[in-house]
């Protein structure tokens, strides 16, 4: 049962080929040309004629900012101040000498200070310091907490 293909699928393949799609292409290329010329200029007049000669911008002239944030940091730092770091606070001196040398291994400037309390109770303060302001005070403490000590910023006046 042989069979002969060659005039059935010739005419088969012509009716079947798609139509080309050239001409919608073209007449949307076309299209949108026109669009982009003409569709500024009625912008344009639309955009006038809602906006009166008063109301009128001058969009070319940038807006300078006001940073006003770092002129408000400077002068900030008190220079009638002295800032010192309570580490510790002791009844035995001989404890709170004991961590002056550790503290002083770490290279702090310590200086133990006797404190009496109104009830007749005895303390030996550890300090550290003084400090010239907020920025050195907080180096240290930072300082002290990675070395895990705890530890009270104190703010004494020199006037």
């Amino acid at each position: 049962m042989a069979q002969n293909y060659s005039k059935k699928s010739a005419s088969k393949r012509q009716e079947k080929q798609p139509k080309s799609a050239f001409p919608v292409f073209m007449s949307g290329f076309i299209l949108g040309i026109v669009a982009c010329q003409v569709l500024p200029f009625l912008l344009k007049e639309s955009a006038q004629s809602g906006v009166s000669g008063d109301q009128i911008i001058d969009i070319k002239t940038p807006v300078v900012p006001d940073f006003q944030f770092p002129n408000l940091l400077k002068g900030i730092e008190e220079s009638d101040a002295i800032y010192l770091i309570q580490v510790s606070s002791f009844k035995n001196a001989a404890d709170a000498e004991s961590l002056k040398v550790k503290l002083m291994l770490l290279n702090f400037e310590v200086f133990t200070e006797v404190y009496e309390k109104s009830t007749d109770d005895i303390w030996h303060r550890v300090v550290v310091g003084p400090f010239a302001n907020k920025r050195e005070s907080s180096q240290a403490r930072r300082k002290l907490t990675d070395n895990n000590y705890d530890s009270l910023l104190l703010k004494i006046d020199k006037t």
